[in-house]
C-alpha cells in the first residue's frame, strides 16, 4: 500500500490536563509516513512544556508558536496552514481527544481507494461508548452531495473532529474555517469540500472524542442555547439545495416548520425569549420570522403530521 506523508494538526490553547494523553496516541501510530503540526497559542499553563518532551518521539513533531493568543477560529486556520505541503492528508487531532494506533493506517487505506475522496470520517468512542453514524456498512466511498443530503437527514453523522482530509482539497478553500458559525464552522468546511470532493468513511472505531465542561460543544451547545438546531437552518439553507435537488423546497418548509415548533417549546419551557435571540436572529438570516403567520403555519403542519398525512421532520440535529 502507498504511504502518502499525512499531517495531523492540533491547535491548542491550554490544554495541559489530557494533552499527554493525546501526544501518546500520536507516537504510538503504527502509519509510518507522519508528522505531528502542533500550533502552540501562547498557553499560560504548562502547554508548551509537555510538548517539548516528546521532541524525541518516533513521529517529528513540527512545533510552532503564537506570539499573541488568536481566537479559536483564525488558530485552526492557522494551524492547517502550517501543514507540509506535500503531505497528501490532513487529521485534525485536538488536545484533549485520542486516536487508536491503526486509525491514520485505516483512514489512509479508504482515502486511497478513490483520488476524488476529500474526507474521511470513522466511527470513534463518545461519552463512554461508540457512536453509530448510520454510514451503509457496505459501502466506504459516497459521493459528496449525496453525503450531504445523507447528514442533512441525519441519515449519517458526519463528525468533524474526527476527519481527516485530502490535502489539495482543502487548499481549494480559503480560509479553511470560517464564519459565520461560531461552534459548527468545523462541520461547515466539512460540508463545503463535500461539494466538490467524496466521502469515505472507515466503519471502525478509530479515536476518542472526550467530552467535558471546557469543551468547544460544552460552551458553545449548551442546554439552554440550542445552537445545533440554529446551525441546522444555516446548513439546510446553504447546502440543501445542491444536495436536494428539486426536492429542497419540500425539505426546508418541513424542516423550519419543526423549528419554529421547536422555539415555541423553547419559550414556554424557559418561561420566557430570553434564550431565544440566536434564533430569531438565524430565522432573520434567511428572511424569515417567528411571528404568527410562521407559528400559524407551524402548527397547521402539527395537525397534519398527527392526521397521518405529512411526516415531521427527523432530520439535523434531531436531539433539540
Amino acid at each position: 500500500m502507498p504511504t502518502p506523508l499525512v499531517a495531523i494538526v492540533t491547535p491548542i490553547y491550554n490544554g495541559e490536563e489530557f494533552l499527554a494523553e493525546m501526544l501518546e496516541s500520536v507516537q504510538a501510530q503504527t502509519y509510518p509516513n507522519l508528522v505531528h503540526v502542533i500550533l502552540e497559542n501562547n498557553s499560560t499553563d504548562k502547554t508548551l512544556e509537555i510538548i517539548e518532551s516528546y521532541s524525541n518521539g518516533r513521529v517529528p513533531i513540527l512545533l510552532h508558536k503564537n506570539e499573541v493568543t488568536l481566537p479559536r477560529m483564525e488558530n485552526w486556520n492557522r494551524a492547517f496552514e502550517l501543514a507540509p505541503t506535500d503531505a497528501e492528508y490532513v487529521r485534525l487531532l485536538c488536545a484533549d481527544d485520542t486516536i487508536t494506533p491503526d486509525c491514520i493506517d485505516e483512514m489512509v487505506k479508504v482515502g486511497e481507494m478513490d483520488p476524488e475522496i476529500g474526507v474521511i470520517g470513522c466511527l470513534h468512542s463518545c461519552a463512554g461508548e461508540i457512536q453509530d453514524f448510520f454510514w451503509d456498512k457496505n459501502r466506504n466511498v459516497f459521493d459528496g452531495l449525496e453525503a450531504n443530503r445523507m447528514t442533512l437527514l441525519r441519515q449519517g453523522v458526519i463528525m468533524p473532529v474526527q476527519m481527516m482530509m485530502r490535502q489539495k482539497f482543502v487548499r481549494m478553500r480559503t480560509p479553511l474555517f470560517q464564519g459565520p458559525l461560531t461552534g459548527g464552522f468545523d462541520l461547515d468546511t466539512k460540508m463545503n469540500l463535500l461539494t466538490y470532493s467524496k466521502f469515505g468513511f472507515v466503519h471502525k472505531s478509530l479515536g476518542m472524542t472526550r467530552v467535558h465542561e471546557n469543551t468547544v460543544s460544552a460552551v458553545e451547545y449548551g442546554p439552554k442555547t440550542r445552537s445545533w438546531t440554529s446551525d441546522g437552518l444555516y446548513l439546510m439553507n446553504k447546502y440543501g439545495p445542491a444536495a436536494f435537488g428539486t426536492d429542497y423546497d419540500a425539505a426546508s418548509k418541513q424542516f423550519i416548520n419543526y423549528y419554529i415548533r421547536r422555539i415555541m417549546s423553547w419559550k414556554k419551557s424557559d418561561g420566557g425569549t430570553q434564550n431565544l435571540q440566536r434564533h430569531f436572529d438565524a430565522l432573520q438570516d434567511v428572511g424569515l420570522s417567528f411571528n404568527w403567520s410562521s407559528k400559524t403555519k407551524a402548527m397547521f403542519d402539527w395537525i397534519l403530521i398527527k392526521l397521518g398525512i405529512r411526516r415531521n421532520w427527523t432530520g439535523y440535529p434531531g436531539w433539540q
